[in-house]
């Protein structure tokens, strides 16, 4: 079995601004590098991360930016996150 997958839940607007905060900084990006990999600006990150709102597709770039995606799942339902290789195998 493979190592476990870091994943981030948030309910929140601040929960969501601290779930970005974290993902970037696992990938080692500062917020200006987040901004320019997701062709924003970091102004922009900042007030993200801070739990402001922004644009749908911005926080969607930046997920992507970071390597991750957006799931949105029934509130209780258990969530298994798997690590999967290139070719899509667990």
């Amino acid at each position: 079995m493979s190592a476990p997958v870091r994943w981030f839940r948030a309910r929140t607007p601040d929960a969501l601004g601290e779930a970005v905060r974290r993902a970037r900084e696992t990938r080692g990006l500062t917020q200006s590098d987040l901004a320019e990999r997701a062709s924003s600006s970091r102004p922009t990150m900042s007030r993200l991360e801070r739990g402001a709102p922004v644009a749908s597709t911005t926080l969607l770039d930046v997920a992507a930016a970071c390597g991750y995606e957006l799931v949105l799942v029934p509130r209780g339902a258990r969530l298994v996150v798997e690590a999967r290789t290139q070719d899509g195998e667990s």
